[in-house]
């Protein structure tokens, strides 16, 4: 794994348990994803720079972000558990 504060390392190593713990289908998983790796973009978005500002990373990040979305007709933009 690479180098990063343990705190998330305890979130990366926790997915994988809370995955097997709950039973999940296809759909579900991809929305977890997308919205993982959405909450990382809003970090770099709102916390760490600013709406306006546009970075390499951010980029990146979007990139990465939009490569997530599931691609299904009934995906729903809001966090987990919202329509």
């Amino acid at each position: 794994m690479p180098k990063y504060p343990d705190e998330l390392a305890q979130v990366v190593r926790s997915v994988r348990t809370a995955l097997e713990a709950a039973e999940t289908s296809e759909h579900e998983r991809a929305q977890f994803l997308y919205d993982l790796v959405r909450e990382v973009y809003d970090h770099v978005k709102f916390d760490v720079g600013f709406p306006a500002a546009m970075s390499v990373e951010r980029e990146r990040l979007g990139a990465i972000t939009d490569a997530a979305l599931p691609p299904y007709g009934e995906f729903h933009m809001g966090r987990s558990g919202t329509n």
